[in-house]
């Protein structure tokens, strides 16, 4: 008797994974990293397939074998619109909660988000404030910590120009399998 109960609870468990049942919440969105043109193809061959799509340009540099992500306020706005942009509410358990605000990044100004504290990185004539352990979707995919500026000061900062795509989908990408010839890709769950 206890092992027919098991095993119906294993087969809907089964039936409710593979029926799309909305008990866990799936990808219906994905976020491509690379270079301008490799994103480029990789949008063009989904135009037809995605619900939507948008483009930003970021930075990325290194520092101590780490990879750092500059954002512009304009793109974090619309991470955020998205629900893309979280925080981290339990390390050990990987939860996140999408955040609705951050503070206005004023010129001179810059904001870092990592997982652990710091207040420095190797990046002259900037104040860098660290808010907290946000993460991009639901972990750091593409960089190690992200740092958003002024859109006025953009330019001053260096870096390796890549492009980042979001491509938002009907449903679930990943049942088609994930085949874009890009640096990086990244399932999410887009809200509006």
């Amino acid at each position: 008797m206890r092992r027919n109960g098991l095993g119906i609870i294993t087969t809907a468990l089964v039936v409710l994974v593979l029926s799309g049942c909305s008990m866990f919440a799936q990808a219906n969105g994905v976020i491509l990293y690379g270079e301008e043109e490799e994103i480029a193809k990789a949008v063009e061959k989904e135009k037809d397939k995605a619900k939507e799509e948008e483009q930003h340009e970021i930075k990325i540099f290194t520092e101590d074998n780490r990879q750092i992500m500059i954002l512009t306020e304009e793109t974090t706005q619309s991470l955020i619109k998205k629900k893309l942009i979280k925080e981290i509410t339990n390390q050990e358990k990987a939860t996140t909660k999408a955040i609705s605000s951050l503070p206005s990044v004023s010129k001179g100004e810059a904001l870092l988000f990592t997982k652990e504290e710091s207040h420095e990185l190797g990046i002259d004539n900037v104040n860098i404030s660290y808010e907290g352990n946000l993460v991009i979707g639901d972990g750091r995919t593409y960089a190690d910590k992200f740092l958003i500026v002024n859109n006025d000061d953009w330019n001053s900062f260096g870096g390796t120009k890549k492009t980042m795509a979001i491509l938002k989908y009907d449903k679930d990408p990943s049942a088609n399998g994930l085949r874009y010839d890009v640096e990086k890709t990244q399932l999410v769950r887009i809200q509006d």
